[in-house]
């Protein structure tokens, strides 16, 4: 008999606000240049202007978008949700609401080198909260329901574990060669996150 049982719809209701919340933030965090309203822009001069702060939002944004579908899929798969869970998850969206400041802070003109390694230990901190997440739902609650074996939810388990944060350390590293080009690495994990299915 299980403790603490909780109907998991609730949950789920406050973790998209949350998120949804955390998505309309990142995007109020751009700025407007100075002189804006007493010079005469062109609309290419002021994309020129908004470029640096655009790509790191729409980096993200995907991050968390995908997050957002992912949380979904392991919600879609318990039947209820109990305290432990709901702890473990609030310490995901904690996760995912420190992307927010770095984000803004690498659209600025200086200091992308520190802005980007803020940003890639948030990245980091939200794949450990993630996965964290995930083993507890699929191992330990006893609310996850699936066809697979434990060996085949271990196999992918493990390989998460090892994908997920390994990727934010390798972009953490490229940050020392080109801050651009962790950017760039996390961009493309995730738009492959996007296209190739989850397997758990």
């Amino acid at each position: 008999m299980k403790n603490n049982v909780i109907d998991k719809n609730r949950l789920e209701n406050f973790s998209d606000g949350v998120i949804a919340i955390l998505i309309t933030i990142l995007v109020m965090a751009f700025k407007i240049p100075d002189e804006y309203q007493s010079s005469n822009y062109t609309i290419g001069e002021l994309i020129k202007f908004l470029i640096p702060q655009l790509i790191p939002y729409a980096i993200s944004f995907l991050v968390i978008a995908v997050h957002l579908i992912n949380h979904h899929i392991l919600f879609s798969k318990m039947s209820a949700v109990d305290s432990k869970f709901i702890w473990l998850n609030l310490l995901f969206l904690f996760s995912l609401s420190l992307i927010v400041y770095p984000t803004e802070l690498l659209g600025q003109a200086n200091n992308q080198e520190t802005s980007a390694m803020l940003l890639i230990g948030a990245y980091f901190f939200k794949a450990i909260s993630f996965r964290i997440l995930h083993y507890y739902a699929i191992f330990r609650s006893g609310f996850y329901k699936t066809d697979k074996t434990r060996k085949e939810l271990v196999r992918i388990s493990t390989i998460n574990w090892i994908k997920g944060p390994a990727i934010e350390i390798i972009a953490f590293g490229l940050i020392y060669l080109d801050y651009r080009y962790s950017l760039i690495l996390i961009f493309i994990t995730t738009i492959y996150e996007v296209i190739v299915p989850k397997g758990l």
